[in-house]
């Protein structure tokens, strides 16, 4: 028996944000579907718009499995998780033998098809660079919406998030950020005008 797609399917249960209030709980599979898309649309925009030579494809099928594993880990804090050296270190020790873990599931003829894809293995510097500000582009789309509720809890996070975004200087962030992400803050029937 090969637990992989069963140990996968319990993405779906795994909260995210655990020290902040929020007013609407997020989950690691909706954050793994946004950073999927989010990717793909980054990818899309380094090829179209900046001659990048990405493979859009790699970088969201390494998205479907770029937080695998939390599912084994859970989702650390980042004050947390980033507050010393020591720590930060040992949390990716944890993170590398719970990715193991979980590819050591996979049905043996199936592992070359699937492990390059858990551990990332397939991207080049500049997509895992893409792959990790569509991380952090979720991470603060979900800022803004706490912020529109109008909790106040998410209003360093969001600074913090946007900093590291700018500092990354990839123009298909930037490019993302100037002329898609100001529609994250309209409603549906904003969005929906044709």
């Amino acid at each position: 028996m090969y637990n992989f797609n069963a140990l996968v399917s319990r993405i779906k249960y795994i909260p995210r944000w655990s020290l902040m209030r929020q007013s609407r709980q997020e989950y690691l599979a909706e954050h793994t579907t946004e950073v999927m898309q989010i990717a793909h649309t980054l990818a899309a925009v380094a090829k179209e718009k900046f001659a990048a030579d990405v493979d859009e494809k790699n970088i969201v099928l390494c998205g479907l499995y770029h937080d695998i594993s939390e599912i084994l880990t859970g989702d650390m804090p980042t004050p947390v998780k980033y507050n010393d050296d020591v720590l930060k270190k040992a949390y990716k020790d944890m993170e590398a033998k719970a990715t193991d873990k979980m590819i050591d599931t996979v049905d043996p003829q199936l592992k070359s098809h699937i492990a390059p894809f858990v551990k990332g293995d397939v991207l080049s510097g500049r997509e895992q660079k893409i792959l990790k500000a569509a991380d952090k582009l979720s991470a603060l789309i979900k800022c803004m919406e706490e912020l529109q509720c109008g909790n106040a809890e998410f209003k360093l996070a969001f600074e913090s998030t946007e900093k590291s975004l700018k500092d990354m200087k990839l123009p298909e962030v930037d490019y993302f950020m100037e002329n898609m992400l100001p529609a994250y803050n309209l409603c549906l029937d904003e969005l929906a005008k044709i």
